[in-house]
């Protein structure tokens, strides 16, 4: 992690400690950068702190509701909106005290907001922002997180990425970095097939 973005860490995870969210977050982080890396014109002094502090919210959102909250059974769309306001309010909270200028909170909570509810990109930095917090379900971690949350087999989880999630990605760089991850993925699933 970047040394200036520690202080936000140190003060993002307090709220991650629920949904897997801490462990999400430090992978989203990363592939963040990965995907600016291919877009020198995006602004990753603004992506990388909303990556940060995008998913503090869900630690507001009622425990026994949390797990209906998202994915593809969602039961309450309404709550999945509240974690977004809910972030967007810790932002606003934190980022002052850390030495965030009106103009960077601004463009780092608006990131935030909306990033699981609305589908296309505002910004080039907000592609990559929303590119990135997917991209995580594709990694090895990811697919296990998935798997255990919604009791399903590895199988079931890379045919949801490939059909329903893949499609929704909006760099290039992003979607061929999930393509990538899931015929390894798909691969290691199938490895027996292949060999004596």
């Amino acid at each position: 992690m970047r040394k200036q973005d520690e202080a936000i860490w140190e003060v993002a995870k307090t709220h991650l400690n629920v949904r897997n969210n801490d462990e999400h977050t430090l992978f989203s982080y990363l592939l963040a950068q990965k995907i600016a890396e291919n877009y020198p014109e995006s602004d990753i002094e603004i992506i990388l702190p909303a990556i940060l502090l995008h998913d503090t919210g869900w630690s507001k959102i009622p425990k026994d509701k949390l797990f209906n909250a998202f994915g593809p059974n969602n039961k309450y769309p309404e709550l999945t909106r509240q974690h977004e306001f809910e972030s967007v309010a810790i932002a606003r909270q934190v980022l002052p005290e850390l030495g965030f200028s009106n103009h960077q909170i601004e463009e780092i909570t608006s990131l935030i907001d909306g990033h699981d509810t609305t589908k296309n990109a505002r910004s080039l930095n907000d592609a990559i922002h929303k590119d990135a917090d997917k991209l995580w379900r594709y990694t090895p971690h990811g697919n296990r997180i998935i798997g255990e949350w919604f009791e399903i087999e590895q199988a079931e989880v890379l045919e949801i990425l490939e059909n329903f999630v893949l499609p929704t990605f909006l760099t290039d760089f992003g979607r061929k970095q999930a393509i990538v991850f899931l015929e390894t993925a798909k691969l290691n699933l199938n490895l027996k097939k292949y060999l004596c």
